[in-house]
């Protein structure tokens, strides 16, 4: 995941096994229990090929053809895979918890059980919801009727945005990317109704009807609201017209990658010199932001977004206000509100047909503002400590093969190669979940409205968000609950972090045989390690400061690798007419070639002094390897889904993380005995780590 502060990437559709016992041949060998309703899972399941393919053609189908087959997409889903499978087992073992929790009478206030518990309450009470109407959103509504000065309307969305209303601009306080000890406060575009400023710009067939159903969507929540038919329609187009000259002005996703585009160290004085309009000092003060100085994201962004707020009429900016705040708070409102929020963002934009069970969204709901609470219950009662301690020996295996890696570079020299190893050397890691937990006690959740909770949340995470300001960085905080199916690399921590929802099969598998895992949650932790050294975290220090500590002609060896693999990823056409952004993805990219190399060489390196191992299923286990890896990305799209993912995702399609690394890895070739004949002619192969 990446913003313009904070950055950390993860391995999301887009860790260790220790050195268990092989599993017997049919992959379903045995192991003892680990506690913690541990469940057997076969290692690999070889009803998941296709072997009408050959694996040296395609190894994505190969391995995957069968499993889809048998897997089709649910109709709740835009698309479906191994992450999904998993994401649905730990919501089922979350339901069981909230359901207690609902069900007890005596929850002490303020406690991870009380907060959760009562906000999963209100996310369950339909009727209530239903009855409510409009009733806890409406006084907010009004207040933009009201607004009757552009002034006015700044202070109104300073107010707003504290309470998770959009707006066409976000402040947010993170660690200083130049001196990552301490926190400075940031500026960054935001405010578009549609997923990214490229569906504005575009105007092939399937672009411009995504533009008219959004139009008509903007429209129909008006209606709903109680506006007149004319209106919601003049509206939405005033509207979309003030989006699109506001994408117009935005930076691209690919520009946003490279954080030296997005650290812009500004005085007040000069934002507000260079962006007058947005009468930033007003909309600072609001917010209790008393600062000198911050790091603006996209200064052509403030100093255009300003003559909007100076061009656009103030009819125009309170309708535009007044869409976004009921389509932020549109899945907590009336059915009707969330039926037409889900036709647009969903079936239209994202193929999917139905909507997941209140159950779900109630879940969503809850993890997405008590995160760090959802996941200390869940860890309490799903995580065996017995893996933390195996996937701390897999990371410093991982660490020791990396070194080794770098020492043997040929396009890299000695000065850059000590410096690469003083960064590996400083990695730090997290497993599970926090050692720490953040007190919450003092934030008011009760069983009264899913709205009201939904504010008082967000109002009680601004403020926790601006008591950071000019204060030193925790180091020891997480930015994911550990119930959650992902993992990522923190650039200004240089640290990886593998949550304990990702810490089970597919990924790590404590019955799996050591070459399955080593592919799997092997490949994961390489991958993280590699975020460090790919295009734009290798501009990250040991220390986590952004700081250039490459020589010149090492990096422009590096750029050289890091543009063949772009043209590399831009080849593939997932749909006809629609290619992967091999610049946007090129990071993941980098680090699904990395982890994947990593993983196998570190199997390699744990085998080192031990007898032969046996083939299992028909597999050696050197190609065992690669099947761990393939069987995290068995996963298929619908189309509209695969269409928005390839705009708006740094993450390449499923099928590209299979056959896309490999087809670079000789030892790919090798293990399979390809002879050459494989996914990617020999001198095509790229290797960067």
């Amino acid at each position: 995941m990446r913003n313009s502060f904070f950055i950390a990437s993860g391995v999301a559709l887009g860790l260790v096994g220790g050195l268990t016992s092989c599993t017997t041949p049919g992959g379903t060998g045995e192991a003892g229990h680990h506690g913690h309703d541990h469940v057997h899972v076969p290692a690999f399941e070889v009803s998941s090929l296709d072997t009408s393919i050959a694996p040296c053609h395609d190894f994505f189908q190969y391995t995957s053809g069968g499993w889809i087959e048998n897997n089709p997409i649910p109709e709740t889903e835009g698309r479906w895979g191994r992450f999904n499978l998993l994401g649905e087992e730990n919501n089922a073992k979350l339901k069981a918890i909230m359901e207690e929790l609902v069900a007890s009478e005596e929850l002490a206030k303020g406690s991870h059980q009380q907060l959760v518990g009562d906000y999963f309450y209100t996310a369950m009470d339909s009727a209530k919801i239903e009855a409510d109407g409009l009733k806890y959103i409406q006084p907010y509504l009004d207040a933009i009727v009201a607004v009757a000065s552009i002034e006015e309307m700044v202070e109104l969305l300073a107010k707003h945005q504290t309470m998770g209303f959009g707006g066409p601009y976000a402040m947010y306080v993170s660690p200083d990317q130049k001196n990552s000890e301490v926190h400075v406060l940031g500026f960054s575009q935001s405010g578009l109704g549609l997923p990214d400023r490229d569906y504005y710009l575009k105007d092939d067939e399937r672009s411009t009807g995504i533009q008219e159903a959004y139009r008509k969507h903007i429209a129909n929540m008006f209606v709903l609201a109680g506006g007149e038919e004319a209106k919601a329609q003049a509206d939405a187009q005033a509207i979309y017209d003030l989006e699109t000259k506001m994408a117009e002005i935005q930076m691209s996703r690919v520009d946003r990658r490279n954080p030296y585009n997005t650290y812009n160290n500004m005085t007040v004085a000069d934002l507000q010199a260079s962006a007058p309009g947005l009468l930033i000092d007003r909309y600072m003060a609001t917010r209790g932001y008393d600062v000198d100085t911050l790091i603006v994201g996209m200064p052509d962004y403030a100093a255009g977004l300003s003559k909007l707020f100076q061009s656009e009429s103030l009819d125009t900016w309170k309708a535009y206000m007044h869409f976004h705040a009921l389509s932020s708070k549109a899945s907590q409102l009336p059915k009707v509100f969330v039926e037409e929020n889900f036709d647009f963002y969903s079936r239209t934009l994202r193929g999917t047909q139905e909507m997941k069970p209140r159950w779900k969204r109630a879940l969503a709901f809850v993890g997405g503002g008590l995160g760090e609470q959802v996941g200390h219950l869940f860890a309490d009662k799903h995580f065996p400590e017995s893996s933390k301690q195996q996937v701390v020996d897999m990371v410093e295996n991982l660490r020791e093969v990396y070194k080794d890696r770098v020492m043997g570079l040929t396009w890299m020299g000695e000065e850059t190669k000590q410096k690469a190893l003083a960064k590996l050397n400083a990695f730090t890691y997290k497993i599970g979940y926090p050692d720490k937990y953040k007190d919450y006690s003092d934030l008011d959740v009760n069983r009264e409205s899913l709205l009201m909770n939904g504010i008082s949340m967000s109002q009680y995470l601004s403020k926790r968000n601006l008591d950071k300001l000019n204060k030193p960085v925790d180091k020891g905080e997480w930015f994911m609950g550990a119930h959650i199916v992902n993992a990522y690399y923190n650039p200004s921590n240089n640290e990886i972090v593998f949550p304990a929802g990702i810490l089970q099969p597919p990924f790590f598998n404590p019955d799996a045989d050591d070459a399955i895992n080593y592919g799997a949650i092997g490949g994961v932790i390489g991958h993280e390690f590699t975020h460090g050294f790919d295009d734009q975290g290798s501009k990250y220090g040991p220390d986590g400061n952004l700081e250039n500590w490459w020589t010149e002609e090492d990096r422009a060896n590096f750029d050289l690798l890091a543009q063949a693999m772009i043209d590399q990823y831009s080849a593939y056409e997932p749909l006809e007419g629609v290619k992967v952004n091999g610049a946007l993805t090129l990071g993941e990219n980098i680090a699904d070639l990395g982890g994947l190399t990593l993983g196998y060489h570190a199997y390699l390196k744990s085998r080192e002094g031990k007898s032969a191992v046996p083939d299992i299923d028909g597999f050696t286990d050197r190609q065992r390897v690669f099947l761990g890896w393939a069987q995290v990305w068995q996963l298929s799209y619908k189309d509209a889904r695969l269409a928005n993912q390839v705009l708006t995702d740094p993450h390449a399609p499923a099928m590209y993380r299979v056959v896309g690394p490999m087809s670079n890895m000789d030892e790919f070739e090798e293990a399979f005995g390809c002879g050459g004949d494989m996914m990617r002619e020999n001198e095509e192969r790229i290797q960067i780590w």
